[in-house]
C-alpha cells in the first residue's frame, strides 16, 4: 500500500549519519545553535561559497566515519522506533551513535552550526519537505544516487514517496514514515466525569468545553510552541472550510488566504485560548501529554507521537482515544526520513550507505512504524500489520482527503503559519491584525 498525499502539490522529518571530524573551524569559529537558526540560509550559502567554512579543502584530515544522527525523537516510542533502526543499523556492520534535542527547530540549528564548524552529523532526522529544500539548495546535502540504485530504495515505495526523497532529480534523503498530524486525544474518563461525550462536530467540541471547565478539568491541553499551537489550528481550519481551505490557504491561494474563512478561523483559535491552562507558557508536548494521561485535560491535538504516552491508561478506546478530527474527513500529512549531511571522507560515505540502507528495509520500516505509532512509506505494508491509532489511519486513507501539512511545505509557509498563530494566542495581536499578517506572509 503506497501512502500519498492526493492533494499534495509539493514534494515534501529527521535524519541519521556517521561523521566526519575536523580539526578546524570556519571564520568566526563555531556559533551557539539559537544564532545559526535565526541566520538566513543566502547568509550561510554565501560562507559556504565564500570559503569561510571551507569543509572540502581543510588542511585537517577527517576521522574515521562514526555515525551520529541528529534527531528529536525522545518519547517512548520515538525512542523505540530509533532503536529498531538503530538494531538495523548495526546488524549490517555500523557503529552508532546518536545527538538527541527536545525539538525539531533545535536540531536542525545545531546541524547548521556543526556543518559551519567542520563537524556535521551525517544524517538529520526531519519532516522531509521545506528543511530539505533549503539544505539542499545550500548545498549541505549528500548526493545518494549510487546508493539508491544498489540497495533499491524505490522499490518499494510509490513513485510520489521517492519524489520526497529527491531534490532536483537526485536522492538527497531517505524518507522512511508518512505521519498523518490532525489527531485529536481524548482522556475518556475526564468526559464521562463531567457527564460529556465525545464531539463529533465543531459545534459539539465547542459546547463541551464550558461544561468540562465548570467541572475541573482543564478543557484543551497545549504547550508553550507555536508549531504546538500551529497544530491546534489545523483542526480550526479544517472545521471551518475543510480540505479546500486548508490547501488552498497552505498553497498562498489569494483569495482564500485574504477571504472570510481564514479570518474566521483565526477568530475561533483565539475564542479557545480561555479553556486551557495558566501554565502552558514554553510547556513542552511531552509535559502536555501528561495533563491527559494523569487526568487532568480531556483534549490534546498532537501528532502521532503523542499516542505512545497512553499505554498506562490501558488500550484505546477505553480510558482514552485517538480520533482524527471529527469534523471533517481530511488528513494532514508529512514525510518524515533522514537527510544525508554532505561529507567527503570515504568511511563516512560508507556508513550513510549503510544507514540508507538501513532504514529503507520494508521490514525494518514497518516494525519502527508500529513502535511509533505512524505508518511506513513501504508498499509492502498492509493494513494487518497495524492496530490502535495507526489503524485508523490506515483505514481513513481509504475514503479521506489527504493534504500536504504546513511542516511539508516550504520553510516560508511554515514560518508564516507559525509566527501570526503564536502572536495572536498570545495575545501579542487581534484577529484583524493576525490575518493582515497572513497576507503579507503568504502572498
Amino acid at each position: 500500500m503506497g501512502w500519498i498525499p492526493e492533494r499534495s502539490r509539493q514534494t515534501k522529518p529527521w535524519l541519521v549519519t556517521a561523521h566526519a571530524r575536523a580539526g578546524g573551524h570556519c571564520v568566526g569559529d563555531w556559533q551557539h545553535p539559537e544564532e545559526v537558526e535565526g541566520k538566513n540560509m543566502k547568509i550561510l550559502r554565501a560562507t559556504l561559497a565564500a570559503g569561510g567554512c571551507a569543509l572540502l579543502s581543510l588542511s585537517v584530515s577527517p576521522a574515521l566515519g562514526d555515525s551520529d544522527v541528529s534527531h528529536n525523537w525522545n518519547s517512548e516510542n520515538e525512542a523505540e522506533a530509533m532503536r529498531i533502526f538503530r538494531a538495523k543499523y548495526e546488524e549490517l556492520g555500523g557503529e552508532w551513535s546518536d545527538t538527541a534535542f527536545p525539538d525539531s527547530e533545535a536540531s536542525i540549528a545545531s546541524v547548521k552550526a556543526r556543518f559551519i564548524g567542520g563537524n556535521p552529523p551525517m544524517a538529520l532526522q526531519s519532516a522531509l519537505g521545506g528543511v530539505m529544500q533549503e539544505f539542499a539548495e545550500a548545498g549541505l546535502l549528500q548526493n545518494m544516487d549510487e546508493a539508491a540504485a544498489a540497495g533499491g530504495w524505490a522499490d518499494n515505495i510509490s513513485d510520489s514517496i521517492a519524489a520526497v526523497g529527491r531534490h532536483g532529480g537526485h536522492w538527497v534523503a531517505a524518507p522512511v514514515f508518512v505521519d498523518v498530524i490532525n489527531w485529536m486525544y481524548t482522556n475518556n474518563d475526564v468526559l464521562s466525569g463531567a457527564d460529556v461525550s465525545p464531539p463529533n462536530t465543531w459545534e459539539e467540541f465547542k459546547a463541551s468545553l464550558p461544561v468540562l471547565q465548570n467541572a475541573g478539568a482543564i478543557p484543551i491541553a497545549i504547550g508553550g510552541a507555536s508549531w504546538q499551537e500551529a497544530i491546534l489550528f489545523d483542526h480550526v481550519v479544517l472545521a471551518v472550510g475543510g480540505a479546500d481551505l486548508y490547501e488552498n490557504l497552505m498553497s498562498g491561494d489569494a483569495e482564500a488566504v485574504s477571504g472570510e474563512q481564514t479570518r474566521m478561523a483565526l477568530e475561533e483559535l483565539a475564542s479557545l485560548r480561555q479553556f486551557t491552562d495558566e501554565g502552558k507558557s514554553g510547556r513542552s508536548w511531552n509535559d502536555t501529554n501528561t495533563l491527559m494521561i494523569t487526568g487532568q485535560a480531556a483534549y490534546f491535538f498532537m501528532g502521532p507521537w503523542a499516542a505512545g504516552g497512553y499505554g498506562d491508561l490501558g488500550d484505546e478506546g477505553g480510558s482514552w482515544s485517538c480520533r482524527l478530527t471529527p469534523w471533517d474527513a481530511s488528513l494532514t500529512v508529512v514525510a518524515d526520513g533522514f537527510q544525508f549531511i554532505k561529507v567527503t571522507d570515504e568511511s563516512d560515505m560508507a556508513a550513510q550507505v549503510l544507514l540508507g540502507n538501513a532504514v529503507m528495509d520494508p521490514a525494518t520500516q514497518i516494525a519502527a512504524a508500529r513502535a511509533k505509532g505512524t505508518l511506513p512509506v513501504t508498499t509492502a505494508a498492509t493494513a494487518s500489520d497495524f492496530d490502535g491509532c495507526p489503524a485508523k489511519a490506515v483505514d481513513a486513507m481509504a475514503d479521506s482527503t489527504s493534504i500536504t501539512h504546513w511542516n511539508g511545505r516550504s520553510v516560508d509557509v511554515g514560518n508564516a503559519i507559525k509566527d501570526t498563530v503564536t502572536a495572536l494566542w498570545n495575545e501579542a495581536i487581534d484577529v484583524e491584525t493576525a490575518h493582515q499578517q497572513l497576507i503579507d506572509n503568504l502572498l
